[in-house]
């Protein structure tokens, strides 16, 4: 039987399948590139797959459109060169990745047909890559979890050490402490002027040692996730009356005046007062230690929307905007030297900060209004009494 013009026998009981069906399975199905182009590189058709791998309409853009090669000029005569030449191509995809295609090109009349699929070669490449990246990626996984476990051990070995080191240099310090100051209340009378600023001194740097002893001790049960909070009402007005008396000698002997400006409407606080009076003492003692002779320091809070907010600000040289962001970090002393040129070993305001982060606060630093610098924290609403009681960390109530 003869063939007729225009069909293919497939199969003997299918009968005869349209010629154009094989073009029309290119143009929509196929995972393959085709795209015709003219003499002058403009595409005249592309199929789907084209243009859903590019994600660009394609017809009536320069071929150089869907190449990565060819981010400018493209001269399509000089790349073309011989027909049926396979080449490889970089197309550029809709995600933005390259894509290499195995290209291979037939002329026409009015132009070129171009033939693209994917490189096989390159293919087993990127998965040999990957498959390599996934295996390095794995032994630094497991060499990051190694780091990780002896970070912790070593750490925890740190305040360990602080804890015990602490403990062991506390009982000294407190006996240099006492008998310097039984001298001076007992011994003044038979002591030279020169001996009893001799006392001083000791007293003053044991008193010192003592306050980095603490913060040691502070330091290692915070680390060690120790850290709970003895919730009750405390009255703001008497914990900064007691971190002013604490303070006082200080700033009387530099003639530092001490102001508080308390909001009447945050006064009654749900909170552990010995620790906010920590902190209040730390804010106090920093700001009396940078504040010039003669100088002044405030205190104050104000109810502000849903927080409260509570500052120390004082008249010295400030802080560095580039240094504020290491402040509250542990061992991390930055601003300006004390006038009296001694340095902070950095523990005061990193322990501040967790105490108010427990609390569900946060601390903050910024500039005075006139010089200066303004150190202080937030307690959410929760923190005021008559409100329900703030998300605290290890709390216990009273």
């Amino acid at each position: 039987m003869g063939r007729k013009s225009g069909c293919t026998p497939v199969d003997a009981d299918a009968g005869p399948v349209p010629a154009d069906l094989g073009l029309r399975f290119l143009a929509d199905r196929a995972s393959v590139v085709v795209v015709r182009v003219d003499r002058e590189g403009v595409i005249l058709d592309a199929n789907r797959h084209a243009r859903t791998l590019t994600g660009l309409p394609l017809v009536g853009l320069p071929l150089s459109a869907m190449l990565l090669d060819f981010a400018g000029d493209f001269s399509l005569p000089g790349w073309l060169g011989e027909s049926g030449r396979p080449r490889l191509l970089n197309v550029v995809t809709a995600a933005g990745l390259p894509q290499t295609l195995q290209v291979t090109v037939e002329e026409t009349g009015d132009g070129h047909l171009l033939f693209g699929e994917v490189d096989a070669d390159e293919q087993e490449r990127l998965r040999r890559d990957v498959l390599a990246l996934n295996r390095e990626l794995s032994d630094l996984s497991r060499e990051l979890a190694l780091k990780n476990a002896e970070l912790d051990r070593l750490s925890a070995l740190k305040n360990q050490f602080l804890g015990m080191a602490a403990h062991d240099l506390r009982k000294p310090v407190a006996l240099i402490l006492g008998y310097a100051e039984f001298l001076i209340d007992e011994a003044t009378s038979v002591l030279s002027v020169e001996q009893q600023e001799f006392l001083q001194t000791i007293r003053t740097a044991a008193d010192r040692m003592r306050g980095v002893i603490d913060d040691f001790l502070d330091v290692s049960v915070i680390e060690a996730g120790r850290l709970s909070l003895d919730v009750r009402v405390a009255d703001l007005g008497d914990l900064v009356r007691a971190a002013r008396t604490l303070v006082g000698p200080a700033a009387v002997s530099r003639t530092i005046r001490v102001e508080t400006e308390l909001d009447p409407a945050a006064r009654e606080l749900l909170v552990d007062g010995a620790k906010i009076e920590q902190v209040l003492t730390n804010l106090l003692s920093n700001a009396v230690e940078h504040s010039p002779t003669e100088g002044c320091v405030t205190i104050g809070s104000r109810r502000v929307a849903s927080e409260v907010r509570v500052w120390v600000a004082d008249e010295g040289t400030g802080v560095a905007p580039a240094q504020r962001a290491r402040l509250f970090g542990a061992f991390a002393a930055g601003g300006e030297a004390k006038p009296g040129g001694e340095r902070s070993i950095g523990l005061g305001l990193a322990i501040a900060r967790r105490i108010i982060e427990a609390h569900g606060g946060r601390m903050f630093v910024e500039d005075g209004p006139g010089r200066g610098a303004v150190f202080g924290f937030m307690l959410p609403e929760g923190c005021l009494a008559g409100h329900p009681a703030p998300d605290v960390t290890g709390a216990s109530r009273g």
